[in-house]
């Protein structure tokens, strides 16, 4: 190992790996994601199973900081108004 590189903790490890886990072969992009995350939010409200395509929108949240973001607002915004 060269002297200016820094090894990976077992933590940063972890969750790398956890990562991958929650890959797919065909994953959502933001846009696509953003465009199905309301149907996603009100899924998750009712406790409603969800089809193929919003089930991914749960998979690119989990991966995707931003979108995440945008879901939480959604969600706290459609829990207020119920």
């Amino acid at each position: 190992m060269k002297p200016d590189q820094k090894r990976l903790t077992r933590e940063q490890v972890g969750n790398i790996v956890k990562m991958l886990g929650l890959t797919s072969d065909r994953e959502l992009n933001c846009s696509e994601c953003l465009q199905n995350v309301g149907e996603f939010a009100e899924s998750q409200l009712a406790d409603k199973p969800v089809d193929e395509v919003v089930a991914k929108v749960g998979q690119h949240l989990a991966l995707c900081p931003e979108c995440q973001e945008e879901y939480l607002a959604l969600l706290k915004l459609l829990k207020d108004t119920r």
